[in-house]
């Protein structure tokens, strides 16, 4: 028996997702510098001097942090797409994680002007959007 249409939307959606996040994670894990250096220079571009350059990282503290992270959405995705039903409450976790982001690079932007907090949150704020409309089709 196949799945009702918003689960097998929410499983597509899911698969999309845990290739979109590994795939991220690696360039975060092995490029962090230079996607700060893409960003800078977008903002100095389109905005010149109205918002800071976002220093580079000098340690690697974060990216563990930030590495681990992107595993577990990965996992997470793989689990919701292997078994939509039985595993869509890890859907929460994931939507959590993300309005966290949401909200916090928000935070961040309104109080130290950095393009790179703006990216932030018009890039976790519609992958939590797009997660929890499949995500409530599914229910």
């Amino acid at each position: 028996m196949g799945l009702e249409t918003g689960m097998a939307y929410l499983r597509g959606w899911m698969v999309i997702s845990a290739f979109m996040y590994f795939f991220a994670g690696l360039y975060f894990l092995f490029f962090q510098n230079k996607l700060l250096e893409q960003i800078n220079k977008v903002s100095s571009v389109l905005f010149k001097e109205r918002f800071p350059l976002i220093p580079a990282s000098t340690e690697k503290f974060w990216l563990v942090l930030t590495s681990s992270m992107m595993l577990m959405l990965v996992v997470i995705s793989v689990f919701v797409a292997g078994n939509p039903e039985k595993c869509i409450t890890m859907v929460i976790i994931l939507l959590f994680s993300k309005a966290c982001s949401t909200g916090l690079y928000i935070w961040f932007f309104l109080k130290d002007r950095y393009f790179a907090y703006l990216v932030g949150a018009l890039t976790d704020g519609p992958l939590f959007l797009i997660t929890l409309f499949f995500y409530l089709w599914a229910l």
